[in-house]
This record gives structure tokens, sequence and C-alpha cells, in this order.
């Protein structure tokens, strides 16, 4: 006979949340594999898919790191640190002998993210967290290559940091339970390499993490406020560490903050008027990423405020009003992918917490045919957009061939150059290839890379102290070859009037290459 006072055999393990060996456990087992499955043959596809000049500027950076330089000093870029530290680490651990490697980090950040909804103390099964990080997986890989989350690229990556913070602080916060120490800690760790992501995340960042700190300090949770403010200062600390040796906090503030809102924002046209006009739905080209991700943000919106107390939904619409301005800049396509990345992550934990605030017995049955549509959901409108940004078709994305890049390569042009420079020093390319330099296998010369119109505006009002002027430094120091290529350019940049004084710099000091109207060599002085 068995023992009424126990419980039958397996039951303890299933209300613990343990996967059984039931229908359920079976279709959720079917469900995991079949979305890692489909994330891993979309990180397969985008480590051998084609790159874009973000990509190229980010590991060439990582090179130059690797081999001495500094950022922002003798590497002079306009973005954050955080993807020039992942590229120089992945060049540190590995060797630059295949830079599209590491594009491998992507994918690891995005399992780490997941994992951080796996972790969530926002919800209460282990279930229930997993079917929210499943379908945060299915979107990721429905657009993976769509709105080029393979690239090793700031955008993806502030995206799955974002999602860290929300799933281990911000989102428990919101649905009333307490984060524990070390959830806390790490998501202050992650609020500090938003920030140094792009500074363009700083009002959007601070403002989700003033919504959870606002509940907390309500409720007395010192705690989990004092162990996030601990992640941060480490977060600080490590950052200011890396600073010291790879890079100087003057010259990112001038080229990174400054340099962006004085010289580049006219460009874009930045500015209030240009935001809201971005809130405007549109599925025409890139303007279908950045709409996706609002519908998703308005359809999770309503499913994390049910039946919330009124302090929580207010801190829940604070928090909402940050993640839209992420994208304060108005980008769109890949540009606006961390948007995209954390409406797919508050999809999942929306439709959980709905389920688990029903209060229903059978939360979990209910819960995964919605959680399989919502990803099948997700695949469908892939088929919808347009790759960014490439403009190809879902189909014709995935069926293109796989490419090598970033390989020294045997073509007529590159072989002339490395005829004509000796390893070690110095080519640019003009006006704006990244990828030439790892063609010819060669560097860019000391703080330049590149020449855009944003260039010679800053040139023409420099911060003192930190002059930025290709056109002076050519007087100064040119390098022995420029690759100028003006036909490379569908925006015609070479032909505007800030190019003018390249253009004579080129007369005065460098000759062409018989045969290779493109090339430029000093002329003996």
């Amino acid at each position: 006979m068995t023992d009424p006072t126990l419980p039958e055999a397996g039951t303890t393990a299933r209300r613990k949340g343990f996967p059984g060996f039931g229908l359920q456990g079976g279709l959720l087992a079917v469900v995991t594999l079949a979305c890692l499955t489909f994330f891993g043959w979309a990180c397969w596809k985008g480590l051998w898919f084609l790159s874009f000049c973000d990509e190229g500027e980010h590991l060439l950076g990582g090179r130059m790191l690797n081999e001495g330089g500094r950022l922002y000093v003798s590497y002079v870029d306009t973005h954050g640190p955080v993807i020039f530290m992942l590229s120089q680490l992945y060049g540190a651990l590995f060797g630059w002998h295949f830079p599209q490697g590491a594009r491998l980090f992507l994918p690891l950040l995005a399992l780490m993210a997941a994992a951080s909804l796996c972790a969530t103390s926002a919800l209460p099964g282990r279930r229930p967290r997993l079917l929210a990080s499943l379908v945060f997986i299915g979107g990721l890989a429905s657009y993976w290559l769509m709105d080029a989350f393979y690239m090793v690229s700031f955008y993806a990556v502030a995206g799955f940091l974002t999602v860290g913070l929300l799933a281990l602080f911000v989102v428990p916060a919101w649905l009333g339970r307490t984060p524990s120490a070390l959830p806390s800690a790490l998501a202050g760790l992650c609020l500090i390499l938003i920030l140094a992501c792009a500074y363009a995340y700083g009002p959007g960042a601070l403002l989700i993490v003033a919504s959870a700190l606002w509940l907390l300090a309500g409720q007395k949770n010192y705690r989990a406020i004092r162990a996030f403010a601990g992640g941060t200062l480490l977060g600080v600390f490590l950052l200011g560490l890396w600073f010291l040796r790879y890079a100087d906090l003057g010259s990112f503030v001038v080229f990174h903050i400054f340099f962006n809102q004085i010289a580049y924002a006219p460009f874009i046209h930045f500015g209030p008027g240009t935001f809201l006009l971005s809130l405007l739905p549109s599925f025409q080209g890139e303007a279908f990423y950045p709409t996706l991700a609002h519908i998703l943000l308005i359809g999770a919106l309503p499913l994390l405020l049910y039946r919330r107390p009124e302090r929580n939904r207010i801190a829940i619409l604070i928090g909402f009003v940050g993640i839209i301005l992420l994208n304060a800049r108005a980008a769109v396509g890949f540009k606006d992918g961390q948007t995209l990345i954390v409406a797919f992550a508050l999809a999942g934990l929306g439709l959980m917490a709905f389920f688990e605030q029903r209060g229903e017995p059978k939360t979990v049955s209910k819960a995964l045919p919605c959680a399989i549509l919502t990803v099948l959901a997700f695949w469908g409108s892939s088929h919808l957009a347009t790759n960014t940004p490439f403009g190809w078709t879902y189909r014709d994305t995935t069926h293109r061939p796989p490419y090598t890049l970033y390989q020294p390569v045997n073509d007529a042009i590159s072989q002339k150059v490395r005829a004509f420079v000796p390893p070690g020093q110095p080519i640019l390319m003009l006006p704006y290839m990244p990828e030439f330099y790892w063609m010819a296998d060669r560097r860019p010369p000391y703080g330049y890379y590149e020449y855009l119109p944003w260039d010679w505006v800053y040139a023409q009002h420099s911060i003192p102290g930190y002059p930025h002027d290709l056109c002076q430094s050519l007087l100064k120091n040119p390098p022995p070859l420029i690759v100028y290529t003006p036909e490379s350019d569908p925006a015609s940049l070479t032909v505007r009037p800030f190019f003018a004084c390249v253009r004579e710099r080129l007369a005065s000091l460098y000759m062409p290459v018989e045969g290779f109207p493109s090339l430029h060599v000093l002329r003996p002085r």
C-alpha cells in the first residue's frame, strides 16, 4: 500500500517546476530544441554573411588597439568604446587570421540575455521563464539576418545588455518582486556597459533604471539598490582601468559626445521633431523595424500592466518611455536594432506575466501554445521585411552564398598597394571603406581612417587641444599612399565642396600610379 501522507512519485519534482515526462514537458522540450536549432542556423548563416562599413571600422579599431594604438587618439572614431573592447578582446584571444570570427560574440551575448530571462525573478516558475526566453530567441532567429544582429555593431550589443538589465533588475521591480543582490549587481554593470556603447542611450537607460529605483525605494528595499549601485561602481572602475591603458577620457568626450552633437547631428536632422516623426508607423524599407518594435512594445505594455497596483503601473509607463528613448536619434533599420531586441524580450516577459497574473492553475498549458504562435508570427513577419542594410527579401537573404570577409586579397590593386607600401607602413583609403585596409593588409595612418562631411565640419570649429583636420595632417605627416575612389561612394561625397582640400593635397603632394588611377603615391621630397 502507498502511504497517503507521502506525495506520489514525481509530484514533488513537478511542483517545483522541473520538467516532467508528460505531454507538456515533451512539447516544451521539442519547442526548446526547435528554437535553439533555428537560432543556431541563423547564427551560422550570419557568420558568413555580408558586412557593412560600420563593422569594418569596429574590427579595424580592435586590431589597432591590439597593435599598441589608443582609441580616440591614434584611432579616432565617433562610436562608444564597448564595441572596440569586444573586437580587441577577440583579437587578443584568437588573433586576426579570421576577423569574421568576432561575430561569434553576438550569439554569445544573445544567449547570455536569454539566460537572464531564464533566471529572472519577475516570473515565479522555471517553465514560464523558459517560455519567455524561447519567445525572445525565436524573435532573434527570425530577424538575425534581416536586421543585421550578426554584425559586430554596438546596436545589437546594447540591445542584449538592456535585456539583461530589464530581466535581472527592472522588470522584477515593476512586477512587485524583489531582485536579489547578485542579479542587481550584474544589472548595474549592464547599465554602465550600455552607456559605454553609445552616449545616446543615456537618457533612455537612466529612465528605465529610475522607474525601478523609484519602486524599490518606496518599498525601502535598500539591499537591492545598494547591490545595483555596487555593480555600477564596479563597471565604472573596470572601464576606467581600460581607459587608462587603451583610450583617453578627454578625447572620448570630445570625439564621441561633442563631435556627434556639434558636427554629426545636423546631418541626421537630430531633434524633437525628427524623433516624433519616427514614431509614425511605416512598413516601407528600413522603417519596418522600428515600427515592428513599437507594435510589440504596445502589445507587451497592457500585458505587464494587467492587475498591477497604480504605483507599479506608473513605473512601467516611465520605463517604456525610456525604452522608446533608446532610439532618441530616430534611426531606422539595423541602427534601431537595440529597440527591436528589447521588444522581443518584453513580448515574452509580458506574455508569461499576463498568464501568471490571471492565477490560472494551468498557466504553462495555456501559455505554451501562445508562445509557439508568437514565434511563428515573428518568423512570418520577417518575410514581409526587406533586409537592412542591403534591401533583400527574406528568401534572398537566407539563400545568399557564404562569404569570407576581412582577408587580404590578391586582386591587382591590393597587390599594387602592397608593392608600394611595405608592412607596417600606413595607407589612407578615401572617402570611406574600412574593409580595404583588410584587403590590402595595411593599417591606416595615425588618427585617420576616413574622411566624411562631419569631419570637415568639426575641423572648421574644433575644440581647443583636440584638432582633427585631415587636410592639415596631410601637410605635416602624409602617408606614403592614398587610395582615392570617388566612384565607390553612392552619395558622391567626393564631389562635394568639403572634399576640395583633399583633392588639392592629392594634386600637390601625390602623383597617380600608371594603370591604377585610384592609387596616389607620395611625391619624392
